[in-house]
């Protein structure tokens, strides 16, 4: 996701910024061809009900980045003006490449420093060190065009997601602003300034970001990720049911995203239950689930497969992680006494995101930190919920919120099963370079 970040930045931001003409370089036509070719298919596909929408957006996004890959160094000038008469013929694609299927990690992870995806695939997935001097390189040129010349409205969604990909969520939430301004009714900002908001809040939605969703909402009832966002706003203002069906609407499509299901089903239980402790009578999680082209038990399973009914039993004893945390003497001397360190614990299995956190800095070694329930993010997914703990320790000279290679990383796993204790006390020594 992140890569994919990276490239939709850099091919909207490029062009912007370094189209010219230029007859030196020869951009090769066969690509163009068969890429056009194909968006035809699709368009015959879509027209005679052979795929939906939904199938249909995101197929064109699959194409748009595989011609972006497939562009050679040597051809980036004319490449970019191709991009830009691709943009101002579809532009719709421009504003969808950036979109992603939000998963509950994906709202939370950015203000931690988490990803959705595995420890090993977050290690092995980062940008690289020129990669990033990249995209700051490019923002500050994008920020050096907007106070020139007042900036496009693709130049303000452009800094708004640079500077959502590097963290700095209130300079995001500014850019995303005068986006609005320009263009108050662009659903798919209305979330991107939502999620900014969330961040800067604790994580939470307040009754500004719960308004932008809503009226994303109104504009795009089908579109995935506002289904998502409005499932995840309403259960943290506790309006269960209609977490329920938002969530209920997104279940068919995400099919074949187990990672996605996962964390719907999860949200969608603890919404059941909630409904059922305030005397509301619910039908069972397998039939509330059920949708056309996928039976009940086919959900179900995937439910189990989390452990929900395991949680369900072990959520009411208490856990406390009692974390010291230190750094190998040579990984010390390589930074400074006010880098970050970020602190957290994952579910080894089921949905991805942080059940508890602690941001601390180097200077701050050794320390020993207590992560508990008291620091879910979500009602109900604590660290009581699961019995596979994943705990981990970045220490990171930026500070970004998304891990970056010369970062240093500790980790330890946790099994609550084998053991009776609520407190559990674990060490972590960071000295694993982030390649």
């Amino acid at each position: 996701m992140i890569l994919m970040l990276l490239v939709a930045i850099g091919a909207l931001v490029f062009p912007v910024l370094k189209v010219r003409q230029s007859s030196a370089v020869a951009y090769k036509d066969s690509n163009l061809k068969i890429n056009d070719e194909k968006i035809a298919e699709l368009d015959l596909d879509l027209k005679e009900g052979r795929i939906n929408q939904h199938y249909y957006k995101a197929a064109r996004e699959e194409l748009d980045r595989e011609l972006l890959i497939d562009i050679p160094v040597e051809s980036k000038d004319t490449a970019a003006l191709h991009y830009t008469g691709t943009a101002k013929r579809h532009p719709a694609l421009a504003l969808m490449i950036a979109i992603f299927i939000p998963m509950l990690a994906l709202l939370l992870y950015l203000d931690m420093g988490m990803h959705a995806a595995s420890e090993d695939d977050f290690v092995a997935g980062q940008p690289s060190v020129n990669e990033q001097a990249s995209i700051e390189e490019m923002t500050q040129a994008l920020e050096a065009k907007i106070e020139k010349d007042g900036g496009t409205l693709q130049d303000w969604i452009m800094l708004g997601r640079a500077h959502k990909h590097m963290g700095n969520h209130s300079q995001a939430a500014n850019a995303f602003a005068v986006v609005l301004e320009k263009d108050s009714d662009n659903a798919q900002v209305m979330l991107e300034q939502a999620e900014m908001l969330a961040l800067m809040n604790n994580r939470k939605f307040n009754a500004e970001s719960r308004a932008l969703i809503s009226r994303a909402y109104a504009l795009q009832p089908d579109n995935p990720n506002t289904l998502w966002f409005t499932g995840v706003a309403e259960y943290q203002a506790k309006n269960y049911r209609t977490a329920i069906d938002r969530l209920r609407q997104l279940l068919p499509l995400a099919r074949g995203d187990e990672d996605v299901i996962k964390s719907v089903i999860a949200i969608v239980a603890k919404s059941r239950d909630a409904l059922i402790e305030s005397g509301e009578e619910m039908p069972e999680l397998a039939e509330l689930l059920a949708i056309e082209g996928m039976m009940a038990e086919d959900v179900s399973s995937r439910a189990n497969v989390d452990g929900n009914e395991q949680r369900s039993e072990v959520s009411t004893i208490a856990t406390r992680l009692q974390v010291t945390v230190n750094v190998s003497e040579a990984v010390k001397q390589k930074f400074n006494a006010n880098d970050v360190v970020f602190v957290y614990a994952k579910a080894k299995q089921g949905p991805r995101m942080p059940l508890a956190a602690q941001r601390l800095t180097l200077g701050a070694l050794p320390a020993t930190i207590i992560l508990d329930d008291s620091m879910a993010m979500v009602e109900g997914m604590n660290l009581s919920a699961f019995e596979q703990l994943q705990v981990s320790a970045r220490l990171s000279q930026s500070g970004s919120a998304i891990a970056q290679s010369g970062d240093y990383i500790g980790q330890q796993s946790v099994d609550r099963s084998k053991t009776s204790a609520t407190d559990i006390a674990l060490t972590i020594q960071i000295e694993k370079l982030v390649p």
